[in-house]
């Protein structure tokens, strides 16, 4: 997700988040914090990259 972020490539984007999310749910576990916050930097309008910002 981080990668395609920075390249700009929103459709890839949505494509890695998708799979992320079918994974969780085929195993039926949660995300983790970091990965979380990685979905919330990359789907946000805001392309400023915080600090703190994390990588999954």
């Amino acid at each position: 997700m981080t990668i395609e972020w920075a390249a700009e490539n929103t459709a890839g984007i949505r494509k890695a988040l998708a799979r992320v999310q079918q994974v969780a749910r085929s195993y039926d576990i949660s995300l983790e914090a970091i990965t979380e916050q990685t979905i919330d930097l990359v789907t946000s309008p805001d392309r400023s990259e915080p600090a703190h910002a994390g990588r999954a």
